[in-house]
């Protein structure tokens, strides 16, 4: 039996995941995208992006119904249970998440990982067919965006260790020897089913050589994230059905990892995919996630 294929999966999808392309140009200009509009855009050659994007088929299987075989330590994500006072209304107005939903978050996340600090530095809310967010919004890292449709990583290592470091400038050195994890917690806001669901992929599938560092330049942050190449052993996996109480943990970064003996997920490369075996009836995609540093 395949390691990475649970028995009993009974559920399957053809999907399409949008890799980076394999160009010459990258030898030369590191990818990049600017998430807010360049003062000089309208000059000749000014570009938001030097990304160039290929769509490549994948089965996409569920593991809903198996969740107890898959954790963020060894395929790099998982399906757990977050139970929060917030109605779907609240969980839409980023204040309300801010006050509420965080100290929630926070409080679950110790628990969970048996952490000694947890620190949200980041809040999205995705709607289908939602058009990219103004400056205004990203300027205090609340987001309302479309579904990422790109096969990515949100934070690449070294990205994770200037964000400690620019956070916490007197604690960074003493937090930085603890185990540093940034978790992606994604909770949709429709159920059990809904379109652009996320896919990831199986960190066990990867290797090194499939990730490539990427500028990723917003109004506050001036961040490396991980696209990602195609590779055909990729092994990717949804939850089909997923209740309200349902958030899938997607590991972004893992110090642990970089041991040479860890043997422990580093990251989940995700996007959201096309079901196109979903009814045409079906709510559109409505979620929210916040990113968190996580020290144990």
């Amino acid at each position: 039996m395949d390691i990475h294929e649970p028995q009993g999966l009974h559920y399957s999808t053809a999907g399409e995941v949008r890799y980076l392309d394999h160009l010459d140009l990258y030898k030369i200009e590191k990818p990049y995208e600017v998430t807010f509009l360049p003062v000089n855009v309208t000059q000749p050659g000014a570009r938001r992006s030097n990304l160039s994007l290929k769509s490549w088929p994948v089965e996409i299987r569920d593991f809903s119904a198996h969740q107890q075989s898959f954790n963020t330590d060894t395929q790099g994500f998982e399906l757990d249970a977050f139970p929060t006072s917030l109605s779907v209304p609240e969980l839409k107005d980023l204040s309300t998440v801010e006050s509420r939903y965080h100290p929630e978050a926070i409080t679950y996340l110790q628990q969970k990982y048996g952490a000694e600090k947890v620190f949200i530095f980041d809040t999205t809310i995705r709607e289908a067919k939602k058009p990219r967010s103004d400056s205004g919004t990203l300027l205090k890292n609340q987001q309302i965006l479309g579904p990422s449709t790109d096969c990515h990583v949100d934070q690449s290592p070294n990205s994770v260790r200037r964000r400690v470091q620019y956070l916490f400038p007197d604690e960074a050195e003493a937090l930085l020897r603890y185990r540093v994890r940034v978790i992606n917690v994604w909770r949709p806001l429709v159920w059990p089913y809904h379109t652009n669901p996320l896919a990831m992929c199986d960190w066990r599938s990867t290797i090194p050589q499939d990730y490539t560092p990427s500028d990723h330049k917003t109004p506050v942050w001036e961040g490396e994230s991980l696209q990602v190449y195609h590779n055909p052993a990729h092994q990717w996996w949804f939850a089909k059905e997923m209740k309200e109480d349902d958030v899938l943990l997607v590991k972004i970064y893992d110090s642990e990892a970089e041991k040479p003996d860890g043997g422990i997920a580093m990251c989940t490369p995700h996007c959201s995919f096309d079901w196109r075996d979903l009814s045409k009836a079906q709510q559109p995609r409505q979620s929210m996630e916040i990113r968190a540093l996580v020290f144990s």
